[in-house]
């Protein structure tokens, strides 16, 4: 599993992949758009945000490759990707609700594409996902693990404020977490904090669609 990585100051080279903006936005459930997982390689501890962990002791050496999956965010559609394949990752969270459920006898991990801008598009969106979701589904809001105090005081911690996006990462174990990562360059991202976080059952998701 691939979340003891993400330790507070570890720096990735990765080309975090876009989310798609285009498409019928019908609020459909869809698989994943075929997009290759751009390459996340550690490239040594940032020296400005110091994190507590060693990364040795988690067995980050310069130049590791991490593995995972990555589930497309696609704006007006719910994507879905197998998590029997390994880790998956998504993002950047601004409200989307990430889920996990099984369907005849598959693991899937969906990412709820709603638009901060459309309200139209959101209602079709959660409502179909809302009819859709299996009983024993769960999920969480990765967005809603961190408070602006504890992004900020991370940011304070760079000479010049970085760019933050939130992460979501859903394990082959089923296990959630909300990572907090900063935008250094274009290719160049570190790792500001991770959480564990407790997920909503299917009745909580539905309440909250």
């Amino acid at each position: 599993m691939i979340e003891k990585y993400f330790i507070r100051g570890a720096r990735f080279k990765w080309n975090c992949p876009s989310a798609v903006t285009t498409g019928s936005k019908d609020g459909s459930i869809i698989n994943s758009p075929p997009m290759p997982a751009a390459s996340l390689v550690y490239d040594g501890m940032d020296g400005e945000l110091q994190g507590a962990v060693h990364p040795a002791s988690v067995g980050l050496t310069m130049g590791k490759s991490i593995p995972y999956q990555w589930l497309v965010y696609s704006h007006g559609h719910t994507t879905r990707r197998m998590l029997s394949a390994g880790d998956v990752l998504t993002g950047p969270m601004s409200g989307c609700l990430i889920s996990e459920w099984s369907e005849k006898g598959m693991r899937w991990v969906g990412h709820v594409g709603t638009v901060e801008s459309s309200a139209a598009i959101n209602k079709k969106v959660k409502s179909n996902f809302g009819m859709a979701l299996p009983t024993q589904a769960r999920g969480f809001y990765p967005d809603k693990a961190w408070s602006v105090a504890e992004i900020s005081s991370m940011q304070q911690k760079f000479k010049v404020y970085p760019q933050m996006q939130i992460m979501a990462l859903v394990t082959a174990n089923g296990k959630f977490y909300s990572i907090v990562m900063f935008k250094i360059s274009a290719a160049e991202w570190c790792v500001g904090g991770i959480k564990a976080v407790q997920p909503l059952s299917a009745v909580q998701m539905r309440a909250k669609l």
